[in-house]
């Protein structure tokens, strides 16, 4: 993350080389103080008297001022890490920081995440040495709630780099504590402190200087002027926005799908993985929806910035001789999107179709408006700032015309009336299969049916003959397969020969509702609406099924019932 800008390179840099000068084995800081035994530390009075001697300065005020700034970009940096201005006797000393930890370094980030690893890892150590501060405490724990998704990485990082840590030996740990400190001091100060590296003009005040100002006459004679300014104004009163605002939301209610459930119909595709929704709703649709043509009829924004609404506005336009009007707004919104290496070549094609007098699409624009376009078209060679908007005169009028004129009346056109109608009576097929599937048919009883004495099978199904006898044993009922379509037909004529019904007096299975044929004793047989029953699995007799199938006059194996023919 980069965190000074560009036009703040230079000045870096040049602190920068100053240090490298400041650290030099030659002709350095260490070297001018002319100490044998190897020191890393210096004082505020050495640094000054360095800088007079190296940059020739004759007031002692310029050389603090640099060794300030030096300083306060972290550069440098105190023993004691509490004030970070330097003092010109010997009472604090300081250390030139590590260049890994210098401001416009890209080999460290200062973002929260880092700052919450460099906390935790203080906090995981000794308090007395290496405890939080208040600030830093009230820090640490708002960077816990906002990156509670992380806290498993940032305390995993904070052991690794302890663990590091404490494989330094102990002036080491000393000097890399005091840098990490004095780096943090910098990018994250306590409250009360200037931010050196914040953007902004506050930077360059304490806290308790920016106080409110005397303010001059000159100042109050400007104020007073905005203000007369200000009374011509157009204001609205909070009310009126929030009854407009309260207005917009009611009519649009209805289309929005987060606050509306019926807009969502036929399914929710936020909920759902189908995609029926965005398809009735694709630009390309022959039949809009209900919704969609709702909205064209609230604003004609709405139409004109639909695409199948421009196509059926259009297509009225050209009814009433006046679809030039929508032609142009159109070329007037591509024209502001095209590229820079087209504009004058667009600018000019614009003019000549619909602006140029006797031009086949000419539209009907005033004077006063054709003037304005005049005089920007003029004003665009100079500025290709205000080239893409060279039309907009000439586009607001021919808006305003549509808006006020053609729109109303297409509102109120058959074509319209007729689109509605369709899109009204367009079915939305996929509707019962997105919320839930088809209404399954309700499951009916099976018949109650008489059985022989001692019948072990409580699921057992009659088998009926044409002749009217009955047998307790189930048959089970087969379809036919493709294979034995042949064969359906040869079945159908013997059972209609031997019921004495004619071909055409067969009702099929699809024609009227199945029937099942209940046995009594000694009665003849009834209709009945039930649905036949299922196929059971039941052990048959072999002697049996003979004996059922003889009598059933050859009857196919079928889930269907003839019909009745009456009494015999």
């Amino acid at each position: 993350m980069e965190i000074i800008h560009r036009n703040k390179l230079q000045v870096f840099s040049k602190m920068e080389t100053i240090i490298k000068e400041l650290q030099s084995e030659k002709f350095g800081l260490f070297q001018a103080m002319k100490v044998r035994r190897p020191v890393t530390a210096f004082t505020g009075y050495d640094l000054v008297q360095w800088l007079r001697k190296r940059f020739d300065m004759e007031e002692q005020k310029e050389a603090i001022h640099l060794s300030q700034l030096l300083c306060q970009y972290g550069y440098i940096y105190p023993l004691d890490l509490k004030s970070y201005s330097i003092k010109e006797d010997r009472s604090v000393e300081y250390r030139f920081q590590k260049p890994f930890y210098w401001p416009f370094s890209s080999q460290v980030s200062t973002d929260s995440i880092e700052y919450a690893i460099y906390l935790q890892k203080r906090s995981m150590r000794n308090k007395q040495k290496h405890g939080l501060e208040p600030y830093e405490q009230e820090a640490f724990d708002k960077l816990l709630k906002v990156y509670c998704d992380k806290k498993e990485f940032i305390e995993k990082q904070a052991t690794e780099q302890v663990d590091e840590i404490k494989k330094k030996k102990r002036n080491e740990k000393i000097i890399f504590d005091q840098q990490e400190r004095a780096f943090w001091r910098i990018h994250r100060p306590p409250p009360g402190c200037v931010k050196n590296l914040e953007e902004g003009p506050k930077k360059n005040f304490l806290p308790q200087q920016i106080i409110a100002r005397k303010k001059t006459k000159e100042a109050l004679r400007k104020e007073i002027a905005f203000l007369k300014k200000s009374f011509g104004r157009p204001r609205m009163k909070f009310s009126m926005v929030f009854e407009s605002y309260k207005l917009r939301w009611e009519q649009y209610k209805e289309f929005d799908p987060f606050m509306d459930v019926i807009a969502t119909q036929p399914s929710n595709p936020w909920m759902s993985d189908e995609t029926m929704l965005w398809e009735i709703n694709s630009p390309d649709v022959h039949i809009p929806t209900d919704s969609r043509m709702k909205k064209w009829a609230i604003s004609f924004y709405e139409l004109i910035n639909d695409p199948r609404g421009q196509c059926e506005f259009d297509e009225y336009l050209q009814k009433e001789y006046s679809h030039e009007n929508l032609h142009f707004w159109c070329a007037v919104e591509n024209y502001k999107c095209c590229p820079r290496s087209r504009q004058k070549e667009e600018m000019n094609s614009i003019y000549k179709m619909y602006l140029e007098k006797g031009s086949r699409s000419e539209v009907n624009v005033d004077s006063k408006t054709l003037d304005q376009v005049h005089q920007n078209m003029r004003s665009s060679s100079e500025s290709n700032a205000k080239a893409r908007y060279v039309f907009e005169p000439a586009q607001e009028h021919i808006y305003v015309l549509m808006k006020k004129d053609s729109y109303p009346r297409y509102l109120r056109s058959d074509q319209f009336k007729d689109l509605m109608e369709k899109a009204k009576q367009q079915p939305l097929t996929k509707r019962r299969f997105f919320f839930g599937g088809p209404k399954k048919r309700p499951s009916t009883p099976s018949p109650k049916i008489n059985r022989r004495h001692g019948s072990s099978s409580s699921d057992r199904d009659v088998s009926s003959d044409i002749s009217g006898e009955s047998s307790p044993v189930h048959v089970a009922h087969h379809s036919f397969s493709t294979g034995n379509l042949q064969d359906l037909d040869s079945h159908k004529s013997s059972r209609t020969n031997s019921s004495g019904l004619s071909p055409g007096s067969v009702r099929r299975r699809s024609e009227e509702p199945t029937r099942i044929l209940s046995v009594n004793s000694g009665s003849n047989r009834r209709k009945s609406n039930l649905e036949v029953p299922k196929h059971y699995g039941v052990n048959v007799d072999k002697r049996k099924v003979e004996v059922t199938q003889t009598k059933s006059l050859n009857v196919p194996k079928t889930n269907s019932v003839a019909p009745w023919e009456g009494s015999q």
